[in-house]
Parts: structure tokens; C-alpha cells; sequence
């Protein structure tokens, strides 16, 4: 591994510095550099995870269907991140239990299922490593399962509209009901009549696909309520 691929592992993953370096150098040098085109399918449902990853670049969605035909998005894998489904899936031999897509393309070093199951018999730091990863991401998804279950639909997507124009910087959204309907894993139409009524409270203005800010102290006041 050169030593700019692994100032960048340690820049994205520093507990792969402080924990997994001294303990197991030879599973670093087993990884693979893997890219990954924007758009393709990681994992399918049922699908057996072959590989671990640890994520340089790009962005992961995990997302799963209802039997309706509806989607909802799980959790997002990022740079510094490892997807907790995966993890499952490697430990437990066992299928996806969702989908995984690459949304943009993908960077990263991977370890064929032998050499992760090596890493777990021969490494007590590599397993204390996994199993904080996991530790912190059954919390993401015992909160998503609270919100879905607790919290009103204008309130989940005020709040997600609030995420999405902090990261633009106010600038306009370009994105169609039927991807926040996926999100949210509700109906098109149900969102398209919740953005109306962020319209009318003059929170938001809709324009063919996009949707522009105009208050947010009023998307604001809809997320808190």
C-alpha cells in the first residue's frame, strides 16, 4: 500500500491508525483497491456479501422496498463510514437484508470474506473496532424506526429539506417528489401535497423540478412541531 493511499485510510478511518495498524499490518496489505461506477447495484435483497470495504470516496444509499412497491432510504455508507448491513451479512453468513446503490462513484479498499474472517480470528483490535461501528449505527437505526413510527410526515421531510438546503447553501433543490417520496418511504402524492402546504406558508416556492427556499425560519418552525 502506498503511503498516500494509507494517509488517506487513516485521514478517513483514524481508528484504523490507532487500533488496527500495529495489531494487524498484514490485513492492510491484503486490501484491494476497488472503484466502483455511480449508479451500480453494491447488493441486491438476499444477495451474500462477499467483500468489506472501508469507503474513500463516494456515497452509498441503502435503501429498502415494501412489498407496495415503495422505498425507504435506511442510512447513507460515506467516507469514514462502514455499512452495518454488510457487517451483518459477513459475520453472520447470511443475505442483504435490503439494497445497496452506489450514488456516485465509488473509491475504496476491499477484503475478500477469508481475509476479513482471518482479520476477526486474529485481531481482538479488529473485532473491538467492529464492533463500536456497529454499536453506533444500530443507534441511526433505532432512530429512523422512532421517527417513522413517532413523527409526523411534514415533519420528517421539513427536517430533511432543512439537511438538503444547509448543504447546497440556500440554493435551489434539484430534485422531483419521487425521490423524497423514497426517502421518506411514503407516496409521491402525499409529498407533493405536504410541499404545497410548505408553498402556501410561504416556507418553500416550487418550480419543475426544483424547489426553492424562501423562509427558512419557517421550514424551521415545521420542523419542530
Amino acid at each position: 500500500m502506498s503511503a498516500q493511499l494509507l494517509e488517506l485510510l487513516q485521514k478517513q478511518y483514524p481508528e484504523v491508525g490507532n487500533l488496527l495498524l500495529s495489531a494487524a499490518p498484514a490485513l492492510l496489505a491484503s486490501a484491494n483497491l476497488t472503484r466502483v461506477p455511480a449508479g451500480a447495484h453494491l447488493f441486491r435483497e438476499a444477495e451474500r456479501c462477499r467483500h468489506f470495504m472501508w469507503l474513500l470516496e463516494g456515497t452509498v444509499r441503502v435503501f429498502k422496498h415494501s412489498q407496495g412497491g415503495r422505498e425507504i432510504t435506511l442510512y447513507r455508507v460515506e467516507p469514514g463510514e462502514l455499512c452495518v448491513l454488510s457487517l451483518q451479512s459477513l459475520l453472520g453468513d447470511e443475505g442483504f437484508p435490503a439494497e445497496a446503490v452506489a450514488e456516485t462513484e465509488l473509491y475504496g479498499l476491499t477484503l475478500e470474506q477469508h481475509h476479513f474472517d482471518n482479520a476477526i480470528d486474529d485481531s481482538r483490535e479488529f473485532r473491538r473496532y467492529l464492533l463500536k461501528v456497529l454499536s453506533r449505527r444500530i443507534g441511526d437505526v433505532m432512530q429512523l424506526i422512532s421517527d417513522v413510527t413517532f413523527q409526523r410526515l411534514d415533519l420528517r421531510l421539513a427536517c430533511i429539506l432543512g439537511q438538503l438546503f444547509e448543504r447546497s447553501g440556500g440554493e435551489p433543490l434539484k430534485i422531483t417528489h419521487a425521490r423524497l417520496a423514497r426517502e421518506l418511504g411514503t407516496t409521491r402524492e402525499m409529498i407533493s401535497r405536504i410541499l404545497k402546504e410548505f408553498e402556501y406558508q410561504q416556507c418553500i416556492q416550487l418550480s419543475r423540478g426544483e424547489i426553492h427556499l424562501v423562509s427558512r425560519e419557517g421550514l424551521n418552525w415545521f420542523s419542530r412541531t
